[in-house]
């Protein structure tokens, strides 16, 4: 999870993209109805939701690539409706699914189309090339003169990403970005992708039809039903803990608990008591964690200690390296009903 936004209160920053009462529709079927959202600058926001819900159309209209047949759609103080369609898509980057990369054009001259549109110089164009392979894990030495035939899935979208970063953008437009990568690949883009959008701050836009990349990812995920319907809008842990309608719990489904235990942290309210230094000799624990770490890692740590003398808990440290406490598995049940407070239902 992205995770650098405040995840309670007012967020008073200023909004990057704004859908004001937008409306599609085909032939007189409504992809999209009513549908009203901000996306704050600097955020990563996912879009999810069944297949046919809006969430693509939703995203392509905000660069026109889809036109709204009714609403507004603003973009920092311009109405996106009003723009030159053109001038707007060098403004916005847009990374899909199969990268569409031009297979005539080396990776150097791929991520230097849209600074070539807009006439920069040789030397700031091969400067900046440089910089985002870079900055994307490929080593422009190795990488600039290939041919996308010649990359690997994760490779090409990288240079994808690279693309559409090229000339700073104000907003990152991604559909399904990462869903042609196998798993491995995929996860390794996920975390790469969130380091990036984090160091260069970009707001980002983000569509996917898989529930686990949407709470790994977001800072806020938006669940979407059909005519994109906002079911919730929310940090991924409150989506998560406590689905706001039936449409959300289905989606959040039965993969619910390891997806609390990858998004919640261990508080100093979960902890068991360190022993009674008069008390009865112990052995102290072998293994230790964290305070504040992920409720995945401290199972992981107490499947890794059940043979040790004592397998039942394990340490606890603060920042300094201090024990405050213990961790077992009714801590970790602890942090679960915590994070589930609001919701009644099963963990």
């Amino acid at each position: 999870m992205a995770g650098h936004l405040p995840s309670g209160g007012a967020d008073e920053r200023p909004v990057a993209i704004r859908f004001e009462s937008v409306r599609k529709e085909y032939a007189g079927s409504v992809a999209v109805d009513d549908l009203s959202l901000a996306v704050r600058e600097h955020e990563l926001l996912v879009l999810v939701g069944p297949s046919g819900c809006g969430k693509s159309t939703t995203l392509r209209m905000a660069n026109r690539l889809v036109e709204p047949t009714a609403g507004r759609i603003v973009l920092g103080e311009e109405d996106v409706t009003d723009a030159d369609p053109v001038a707007l898509r060098r403004r916005i980057g847009y990374v899909i699914q199969n990268v569409g990369l031009f297979p005539h054009r080396t990776v150097e001259q791929n991520v230097a189309t849209v600074p070539a549109l807009l006439g920069w110089d040789r030397r700031r164009t091969r400067d900046r090339v440089a910089e985002l392979l870079t900055l994307v894990g490929l080593e422009p030495a190795q990488y600039a003169r290939r041919w996308p035939h010649e990359l690997s899935g994760g490779e090409r979208q990288r240079v994808g990403v690279a693309r559409a970063l090229a000339t700073d953008p104000p907003v990152l437009l991604m559909d399904e970005p990462f869903g042609a990568v196998d798993p491995v690949g995929r996860a390794r883009l996920q975390q790469e992708f969130i380091r990036l959008q984090r160091d260069l701050g970009t707001t980002v836009m983000m569509v996917t039809h898989d529930i686990d990349e949407a709470v790994r990812m977001a800072d806020r995920v938006v669940v979407l039903s059909r005519g994109a319907h906002v079911e919730q809008l929310a940090p991924p842990l409150e989506v998560v803990a406590r689905p706001a309608s039936p449409a959300v719990a289905d989606l959040v489904g039965r993969g619910r608990t390891a997806r609390l235990l990858a998004l919640g942290r261990l508080e100093p309210a979960d902890l068991d008591d360190l022993p009674r230094r008069d008390g009865p000799a112990a052995t102290a624990p072998s293994r230790t964690v964290r305070l504040g770490a992920e409720l995945g890692d401290v199972v992981a740590a107490l499947t890794a200690a059940l043979d040790a003398p004592d397998g039942t808990a394990v340490g606890v440290l603060d920042e300094s390296g201090r024990p405050v406490g213990l961790a077992s598995a009714g801590s970790v049940v602890r942090a679960l009903h915590r994070l589930t407070a609001a919701d009644p239902g099963p963990v």
